[in-house]
């Protein structure tokens, strides 16, 4: 008789421990995850996640399309990242890499959209054929890697009309450039002083080009000329676009205008021709 009543204490401790487990596991499979869901909902849970990075994907596809040297397939999705998800971690690396790889584009012989050949005929002048081809001389030289001004009766060079437009950021210090409504490239102004009154928006114009070394201008046929000093000249007074040069020692006053890290007022110089647009942003 003590042994049948050992026996039913014993199964039912086992049921008891059955039940428990049993417990258990519904707790953690289903009561636990579900209370969790609703602390999340109702705001009572303090860890929240980081919202999802949809332009991540597209700046990694145009990263590796970089490395494969597909430039132009790795352009247009460095260009549909900025379009589409500005709000992105990736946008800001992928506004400069994109800039590099528009004037690698233009500087370069890779074909692209507007490129022509031009043959060099008899009687020609670098100056005659950048008039002709609403280009200036500094992007003939640079993207026919030439060292000099001397053209020879059948050669080619390959020609682009430049029809940029400048816009300058006082408040974001920036001057981006853009090919009609598209972005093509961004610089960073160092500093800048202009003439006090003058606000945007306003627009203007390049309306000279300046090349100067010491106390004289320069001409592109000079051998100085790849290393004088260059500016913008605008039609606004005071509104200029120039290099960055160190502080003077003497007390000389701020020339007017917004500086650029010299290669960068370089590569302006190249695509910005006179009758360029020029606007100063609010």
């Amino acid at each position: 008789m003590a042994r049948i009543k050992f026996l039913l204490a014993f199964i039912a401790l086992l049921i008891c421990a059955g039940g428990v487990t049993a417990a258990w596991f519904y707790w953690k499979k289903f009561a636990q995850p579900e209370i969790e869901l609703n602390r999340q909902i109702t705001g009572q849970n303090k860890l929240v996640q980081a919202p999802l990075d949809m332009g991540k994907r597209h700046f990694d596809t145009a990263i590796n399309l970089v490395k494969a040297g597909e430039l132009i397939s790795a352009r247009d999705h460095f260009s549909y990242l900025m379009q589409y998800f500005p709000e992105s971690a990736s946008t800001k690396e992928a506004k400069r890499i994109l800039g590099e790889i528009n004037m690698d584009l233009l500087l370069s012989r890779i074909p692209m959209a507007g490129k022509t050949e031009y043959i060099v005929k008899k009687g020609d002048a670098l100056l005659s054929i950048a008039r002709h081809a609403e280009t200036t001389i500094d992007y003939i030289l640079r993207a026919n890697a030439k060292t000099s001004e001397f053209i020879f009766p059948n050669e080619s060079l390959m020609v682009y009309p430049l029809s940029f437009r400048t816009v300058i950021d006082r408040k974001a210090k920036t001057v981006t450039v853009y090919q009609e409504d598209t972005f093509f490239k961004e610089y960073a102004i160092l500093s800048q002083n202009l003439p006090a009154g003058m606000k945007g928006p306003l627009s203007t114009t390049v309306t000279e080009r300046v090349a100067w070394k010491g106390d004289r201008p320069v001409n592109f046929t000079s051998e100085d000329y790849m290393n004088c000093a260059k500016w913008l000249r605008t039609g606004q007074m005071g509104l200029f676009i120039r290099q960055a040069k160190p502080p003077t020692e003497d007390g000389e006053s701020r020339s007017f205008g917004v500086t650029l890290a010299n290669s960068e007022l370089e590569e302006l110089y190249v695509i910005l021709r006179v009758g360029s647009k020029v606007e100063l942003a609010k």
